[in-house]
């Protein structure tokens, strides 16, 4: 570690092998703007929350999971847009760890009636290939859609694209998402913009749900173009 980059106090922290990583001040890391993130929705059939002591009344279409783990999902989430980067949890929910022997054995280690949340935090800063284009890719008909089926909100996408707009930049060596394959070969350098993302997660492509999708992208290509021309950051 160079003596440049030891932090010191509200003295700046200084990055020079990639500039995006500086911050103004080396023990904190300032938060611009916050964006309000989507709010997931069941749909119109959807009419009670289930019982604590039975979650798996949720997957039935007239009940919500319990109501304590849907509030602990909502106060978890949220998107922050700091000074060099975006950070952003979108929270899901997973079985809590078994609080006796009996259900250690037969369940796995897991809970059979408990949820927690399972945090989903991701980092992502201005001058990563994703920060390419910054869109509104809310579906059309959104409100019909939310009410009828559900849905989490707006949809703001984050992406990186090439021979004209027809391919995603891809991830060629060690993608994480890749399981298998990432130990026996390289993943796809480009993938078609029309592949679902199921079927390709090594896409250069995020999406993030929000309220509102038009304002997360103003404020979201702002900071980033700011934080390229602060830190003097060209494109790659």
């Amino acid at each position: 570690m160079t003596s440049a980059n030891v932090t010191n106090g509200s003295k700046p922290y200084i990055v020079e092998d990639r500039p995006m990583i500086s911050r103004s001040s080396g023990d904190r890391v300032k938060i611009t703007h916050t964006i309000e993130p989507g709010k997931e929705e069941t749909g119109c059939l959807t009419c009670f929350y289930s019982p604590p002591e039975y979650p798996i009344l949720a997957k039935c279409p007239c009940f919500d999971y319990p109501e304590y783990i849907v509030n602990e999902i909502k106060a978890s989430q949220y998107i922050n847009i700091r000074e060099n980067s975006i950070e952003y949890n979108q929270p899901t929910l997973q079985p809590a760890k078994s609080d006796t022997p009996l259900t250690t054995v037969f369940c796995c280690g897991h809970s059979p009636t408990i949820l927690t949340v399972r945090d989903r935090i991701s980092t992502i800063y201005f001058d990563d290939v994703l920060m390419d284009s910054i869109r509104n890719d809310t579906r059309s008909c959104n409100p019909l859609h939310t009410f009828c089926c559900g849905g989490r909100g707006e949809e703001l996408r984050l992406e990186s694209r090439f021979c004209w707009d027809a391919c995603y930049r891809g991830q060629s060596i060690g993608s994480e998402h890749c399981g298998v394959l990432n130990s026996c070969c390289c993943c796809v350098p480009c993938v078609p913009v029309g592949c679902p993302e199921c079927l390709c997660p090594c896409a250069a492509r995020k999406t993030i749900f929000v309220e509102d999708a038009e304002t997360a992208v103003k404020i979201i290509a702002k900071a980033r173009d700011d934080a390229r021309i602060r830190l003097q950051v060209m494109e790659r």
